[in-house]
């Protein structure tokens, strides 16, 4: 099972939108230069549907979006997770930050509303950055539209 260490709200991330952040745990990737080596380890608290319920129940007042920071240990999971948002929150937007290259099989379009791709490569910087290799995605439909110039 998916691992937190802790969420915050953020409204950068996702251009337009007020975002619980749920950093995840256990990453795969261990990008050179990561600001966030914590989440490296497996530790945390486990992301059940339950503990997913409260985490947006907690924070539902100030949100418009959830956002999984990580978790392709897993992806299956964040999809099922996705798909459970969906069904009981229908009024939020669902969002994925993987450090992958591509989608996954296990990756539902219909389950999210954003997808950032890509490792984090210390030279081509973070995605504010022109030069970054990571992008970010809308998903209208069945369609990824490529929104990362938002960020910048």
């Amino acid at each position: 099972m998916l691992k937190y260490s802790d969420i915050m709200i953020g409204s950068q991330e996702i251009p337009g939108e007020a975002s619980l952040v749920i950093n995840i745990t256990n990453c795969p990737f261990r990008c050179k230069g990561c600001n966030a080596k914590q989440l490296w380890e497996d530790v945390g608290e486990p992301l059940s549907y339950e503990n997913l319920n409260m985490l947006i129940d907690s924070t539902l007042q100030d949100i418009t979006c959830v956002l999984f920071m990580g978790g392709d240990i897993a992806p299956d999971e964040i999809n099922e997770l996705a798909s459970h948002i969906r069904a009981n929150y229908p009024e939020l937007k669902i969002a994925w930050y993987s450090g992958g290259e591509t989608i996954t099989v296990f990756t539902e379009y219909k389950n999210f509303d954003y997808l950032k791709f890509g490792p984090f490569i210390q030279k081509l910087g973070p995605l504010t950055s022109t030069k970054t290799n990571q992008r970010l995605y809308r998903v209208e439909g069945g369609v990824l539209r490529n929104i990362t110039r938002l960020l910048w």
